[in-house]
């Protein structure tokens, strides 16, 4: 079934567009694809794990990547400590790489080290959730897709059935990489 023509569209007379139009249309657009919002940090200090609960990560104060400055380790009005607030008209999908490490967990046989995203304050989704190496460092990571809209926060909580410490090794650091995707 053919469609009906396209309406001309209505201009008002001496109307045009002006630089400010393009940069609004084009230039703007453009500047957000290349350098769209994202974040990256790690953990180089030790921090202890409450065995049995999920542990907010205490990530450095200081973000690897983010250009938006949407990372804060300490509370501020709506946003939590350690969370990251998407910024304004940054909403999309985000795809998060979390990366849980702990230094040891003791002899036992049932060891578990679990990496899961937090969005708004409640759980998400696992990452990973692997056997920790009894009695040795033990890592856990996998990809996460999550939906934020302005305003939202993401945090990285880590479960360990039982209590230990994150490492200080290079390499075996602690980490949370979120990506824009898409709208």
């Amino acid at each position: 079934m053919p469609q009906p023509a396209p309406p001309v569209p209505q201009v008002p007379a001496g109307w045009h567009p002006v630089q400010a139009d393009f940069d609004l249309w084009v230039t703007d657009s453009f500047s957000f694809l290349a350098q769209p919002a994202n974040l990256r940090v790690q953990l180089t200090a030790a921090q202890s794990l409450t065995g049995g609960v999920f542990n907010v990560q205490h990530f450095d104060a200081t973000a690897i990547e983010d250009p938006y400055g949407g990372w804060s380790a300490t509370a501020t009005g709506g946003q939590p400590a350690y969370s990251w607030l998407c910024p304004p008209a940054c909403g999309g999908w985000y795809e998060a790489t979390l990366t849980a490490q702990c230094a040891s967990q003791g002899s036992g046989t049932t060891n578990q080290l679990v990496a899961t995203i937090a969005l708004n304050g409640a759980l998400w989704q696992y990452g990973s959730d692997d056997w920790a190496v009894a009695s040795a460092p033990s890592g856990s990571n996998g990809p996460v897709a999550v939906p934020m809209l302005p305003g939202d926060y993401v945090q990285m909580w880590v479960f360990s059935t039982q209590s230990a410490s994150t490492p200080t090794t290079a390499g075996e650091l602690p980490a949370m990489e979120l990506n824009w995707v898409s709208f």
